[in-house]
């Protein structure tokens, strides 16, 4: 892939009546797609009827589950959610940054929707009294910005490396199982980092709920670990495992795996 062909908006080149719908449905799903995870990953933390909050696992669970949810209900369309991993798709050759921006924003919109809803349907009193930040990506007061910065980069690389290796030409029989292999990936990856840094792995994820409450403490975090972890683990994996360089004429596709 050339720098420069991510420069060229291929994907909105020649656009005619199918042409468009697609884009549409694959910004569509990727917006409900989106929304789905943080609805569901957030109703996942709120509080039992003492205000006291639940298990931290049963949050990791509820995450890990609703975005394998995401992902078999809206795979065959388009189910990237997560920005990091559109920037990713850049780097394989698979999208251009005008791709990447319309996606993102659509990510970004369905976060936050899916976010807004849960507010409203959820009362205050199970928010744990912070309801002004409820769900919000935070990192612990123990931890430096560089610290949890550094935990956002080396979790959003290893998530990108199953990205790839999905993606992968030499995986494409086995995509079957691709909603359970980010479930479990992402179990696995929330679960020892949470503690520290929100373990968010994913920057419309943050923007959503921060969004919502106008909550911006520590949200540079959450987009310039998560992108930067993803830009060069995408990158090692391209250099070192990838079978081809992917085509250099980008398209849309009507279905895809993820």
């Amino acid at each position: 892939m050339s720098i420069r062909g991510a420069f060229t908006p291929h994907e909105f080149r020649n656009l005619d009546k199918e042409k468009a719908w697609r884009l549409l449905e694959k910004g569509l799903a990727e917006m409900f797609g989106t929304g789905l995870f943080v609805c569901m990953g957030c109703m996942g933390t709120l509080s039992d009827s003492k205000g006291e909050y639940l298990d931290y696992l049963g949050g990791v669970l509820t995450f890990a589950f609703a975005i394998a949810t995401s992902v078999m209900i809206f795979g065959h369309i388009s189910c990237i959610i997560n920005p990091a991993l559109v920037a990713a798709d850049v780097i394989r050759g698979e999208k251009s940054l005008f791709m990447f921006v319309y996606i993102t924003v659509m990510e970004c919109l369905g976060a936050f929707l899916g976010y807004a809803l849960l507010r409203v349907l959820v009362a205050d009193e199970l928010l744990g009294g912070t309801s002004g930040s409820f769900c919000c990506s935070t990192k612990d007061v123990r931890v430096t910005s560089l610290r949890a910065m550094g935990v956002e980069m080396l979790i959003t690389a290893i998530l990108c490396l199953l990205f790839c290796s999905v993606q992968d030409p030499k995986n494409s029989d086995r995509n079957s199982t691709v909603a359970l292999k980010f479930g479990f990936g992402c179990f696995a990856l929330l679960l020892p980092s949470v503690h520290y840094a929100s373990s968010s792995m994913n920057p419309a994820r943050s923007f959503g709920p921060a969004l919502y409450n106008n909550h911006w403490k520590d949200q540079w975090i959450y987009w310039v670990g998560p992108l930067s972890g993803a830009i060069i683990s995408a990158v090692i994996y391209m250099l070192l495992f990838a079978q081809h360089f992917p085509r250099s004429k980008r398209e849309i596709r009507p279905n895809s795996h993820i």
